[in-house]
């Protein structure tokens, strides 16, 4: 039987032993394996670091760096924009606008449709990877996380190179030496039947479809927009010419529940176009997205170059639709300000061009809807965050450029 004595001398035996095996340990051998340990997770730290920086995932990650200084430096420092779209923007936007203008149909809307399926099929493969990769499944997650959102990172670049940076430049009006004024109702309701005679002329001389609207080419149309916007350099050189053709967009009224005439699709440099809408305004449409390819982002700038390019067109189509989008704008203003001039000027519209304006108004009547209410709130908040503080209202602002342009162009 073992006693209590026994127990505390083996106990006394087992000390005695350990204090011999660490009096025979070598000296610094512990701390030699801590440094083993230490050196262990610093060469697999340097492998993981090595590992991202040779990644191309890790670079597209990095594009929101310069992504955001960018767009620093065009709201911050003054005629960075300006000299960003004059001597960079410009080179590179005609280029890529005239690649994707190779094939006839957008590139940008083949894009959007695919990239659902894109989606899908990627998360598909992220699942079917993990699952796979016993062992390694947390790193296998991780770069199914990091692969969209680098990729969200270049979009983000793209989009401040190719078109964010441009809402900072210098509005037309300066560029041109417009001279804007608090246009009296008078002065509203002078430009207002001017724009009204000039727009029933043209539509003199043009056809019909089986509403009695306005009937284009809008094949032929796109060529001619491409025409109209490029002729503009020989008067005006802060427009640069040499873009290609708008497109029609397949979705087209698709756009219209959206309550979207065109857009302008950056990444690919195309100005893409709503077909479906009423004929009479896609030729303004057309111009308006040209403008935005050439670096004009500011919407009432985009609606005036539209104005200028459609009034001094050879084409009857394109002249009518200029002096018809501007009766629009202006005679909302001449409304607002003079009821009795309003009526007066009412008499001047020929019963065709009421005839188109009705067409247009029931056409657009039909989308109304809380998804085009809903794209609309989101169009108006894209604009107040880049460097539109009016949102969707900035395209009424046409109103005081065609007043300035007609007072000291037209009339003088």
């Amino acid at each position: 039987m073992m006693t209590v004595k026994d127990i505390n001398d083996n106990a006394d035996e087992r000390t005695l032993t350990l204090n011999r095996e660490r009096e025979d340990t070598p000296p610094g051998q512990d701390n030699c394996q801590n440094g083993q340990g230490r050196s262990r997770f610093r060469m697999m730290t340097a492998r993981i670091v090595r590992g991202a920086v040779r990644s191309v995932w890790f670079w597209l990650f990095l594009l929101i760096v310069p992504a955001l200084a960018l767009r620093g430096l065009a709201a911050n420092v003054s005629g960075f924009a300006d000299g960003y779209c004059h001597y960079f923007y410009r080179y590179v936007s005609v280029f890529w606008n005239n690649i994707s203008g190779i094939v006839p149909f957008s590139v940008g809307e083949i894009l959007l449709l695919l990239l659902p399926l894109a989606a899908v099929a990627y998360i598909a493969f992220v699942i079917v990877s993990v699952v796979r990769s016993k062992g390694q499944r947390i790193k296998k997650l991780l770069l199914g996380f990091i692969r969209p959102l680098s990729l969200c990172m270049l979009v983000m670049f793209l989009f401040v190179t190719n078109c964010g940076i441009n809402y900072y430049c210098s509005d037309v009006a300066a560029m041109s030496g417009l001279e804007l004024r608090e246009p009296s109702a008078e002065d509203l309701y002078e430009v207002c039947v001017y724009l009204a005679d000039r727009a029933a002329e043209c539509r003199s001389r043009l056809s019909e479809d089986e509403n009695g609207a306005v009937s284009l080419d809008k094949a032929a149309a796109s060529y001619t927009a491409r025409d109209a916007v490029n002729a503009l350099h020989q008067s005006y050189d802060y427009i640069p010419d040499g873009y290609g053709i708008p497109k029609g967009v397949m979705l087209s009224r698709g756009m219209s529940y959206l309550n979207i005439t065109g857009v302008y699709f950056p990444f690919t440099f195309e100005a893409n176009v709503n077909t479906d809408a009423p004929d009479y305004t896609i030729p303004f449409t057309m111009c308006h997205e040209l403008a935005h390819v050439r670096g004009f982002m500011h919407e009432q700038d985009a609606n005036f170059i539209a104005y200028l390019s459609c009034i001094y067109s050879d084409d009857y189509g394109f002249m009518y639709s200029g002096y018809a989008q501007a009766i629009s704008y202006v005679s909302r203003y001449l409304r607002m300000a003079d009821k009795t001039l309003y009526d007066e000027f009412r008499t001047h519209l020929t019963e065709g061009i009421l005839r188109d304006y009705a067409f247009s108004a029931e056409y657009w009547r039909q989308f109304e809807t809380p998804v085009a209410e809903a794209a609309s709130a989101v169009n108006d908040s894209y604009l107040k965050h880049n460097a539109q503080p009016e949102g969707i209202k900035s395209y009424d602002r046409i109103t005081d450029l065609i007043i300035a342009h007609y007072f000291q162009f037209i009339k003088s």
